[in-house]
């Protein structure tokens, strides 16, 4: 698919709203692509949607035409300390000026801060166009190794004009970090579109259920897995499958061998995920810690109930009893509690999936893009934040340099 930059746009027909996301794989580009859809229906030609080439779904929003400002970022690690690099952002800088300013934009809301967006501020500031900041994440999870990263990404939040978060749990831990309450505002995380419901009214037998996702120390694999042996072990059978990319030492590898799991350790395209979906009955997000989780949008968009436990944000995305379970406790036991109450009466599997088919308008993605456009296109007073001051510097000349070299490395 062609790139649509700055210079090649045929027409400065008015665009008031871009959003922005740059970076490649996750559930973002599908919700991006979600939205992009959204506004393509709804707003016709009045967005714009500026991502990167390297999105694993880019192809994909080919029918956005003119209304996509394309952007190439990196493609590989030796990439990120490069000159070229350098010169790559000052590029990207120019040419976000000269489209913002082809297409009249009055705010650009970033869907998840990337390495490169404290690098465009000072020219999102020049243009005088609002910034709006969904942040997904107020701290690192446990067991990430890009730890070190988390601080420079949430300069974005500082220096935003308005801060989204899908979660109370985010939005507290923010104000806790210094973010101010007033200019942060808590909406939902939209169901992510994976076949919206289809026939699944005869649930299977034994009961399919689903850890699905990429495989980190807090989404809770060793939980899951506990759950299962504890289910196991009270005569309760189920077929279990794990699905996802990451570390699975190899006692758990044994144990969910013995229990006939059916494992895919690799990353998933979003066509996998659909298919995967729609041979289970029930996700289960056994995270230790959590803000929210795409995992539990993907489910509810294929129409899946969840079994959850009680952490973070995960609490907000489920109903308990309507459009899943939640878990009395994040252990084993409480976990296999709840996917037995599940199991020993298929009637409630099918009330749960019909909870969350009777609530999905309240996490449509519709729903998600009007409350995102009224948030964006609301008038903000001028903002000179002590932390946009603090951050101006090191985002101009030489010193750019020296900030990409030092956030830009190989570990990232």
């Amino acid at each position: 698919m062609p790139i649509h930059s700055a210079r090649v746009r045929p027409f400065g027909a008015e665009r008031p709203l871009m959003f922005a996301y740059y970076g490649t794989r996750g559930a973002l580009p599908k919700l991006t692509l979600d939205l992009a859809r959204e506004a393509s229906g709804r707003w016709n030609n009045a967005c714009t949607f500026s991502l990167a080439t390297s999105n694993e779904l880019y192809d994909e929003f080919s029918f956005m035409q003119d209304n996509l400002f394309a952007v190439n970022t990196f493609a590989s690690p030796q990439q990120w300390q490069s000159i070229a690099c350098v010169q790559r952002v000052k590029s990207l800088c120019a040419d976000l000026s000269e489209r913002v300013a082809n297409d009249k934009t009055r705010a650009i809301v970033s869907l998840m801060p990337h390495v490169w967006s404290p690098f465009l501020l000072p020219c999102i500031r020049r243009a005088g166009i609002n910034l709006v900041s969904i942040i997904h994440d107020a701290d690192p999870h446990p067991g990430d190794r890009h730890r070190w990263l988390h601080r420079w990404l949430l300069r974005e939040a500082a220096a935003a004009d308005q801060v989204i978060t899908l979660s109370r749990a985010v939005s507290r831990r923010l104000i806790a970090r210094g973010i101010p309450e007033e200019k942060i505002s808590v909406l939902f995380h939209p169901d992510l579109d994976y076949g919206h419901f289809g026939s699944r009214e005869n649930p299977h037998e034994p009961l399919r259920v689903l850890f699905l996702g990429r495989i980190l120390p807090y989404k809770g694999l060793a939980l899951f897995v506990d759950a299962l042996d504890c289910l196991r072990a009270s005569g309760m059978p189920v077929k279990a499958g794990v699905f996802g990319q990451g570390k699975i030492k190899a006692g758990l590898r044994l144990r969910l061998s013995a229990l006939e799991a059916e494992v895919e350790n690799r990353w998933l395209t979003h066509q996998e995920f659909a298919a995967v979906l729609s041979r289970y009955d029930l996700v289960v997000a056994a995270h230790t810690e959590a803000s929210q989780s795409g995992v539990i949008a993907a489910a509810f968009g294929a129409g899946l109930p969840v079994v959850t436990t009680p952490v973070g944000g995960l609490v907000e995305q489920v109903t308990h009893g309507v459009t899943g379970m939640i878990a009395a406790s994040a252990s084993a036991h409480a976990i296999a509690d709840a996917v037995r109450t599940i199991a020993q009466d298929m009637s409630l599997l099918g009330r749960l999936r019909h909870g969350v088919r009777a609530t999905h308008p309240e996490r449509s993605t519709a729903r998600f893009f009007d409350e995102l456009c009224d948030i964006a296109l609301r008038p903000v007073p001028p903002r000179h934040s002590e932390a946009h001051v603090q951050y101006a510097p090191m985002l101009s000349g030489r010193k750019e340099m020296a900030g990409l070299q030092t956030f830009l490395h190989p570990s990232f």
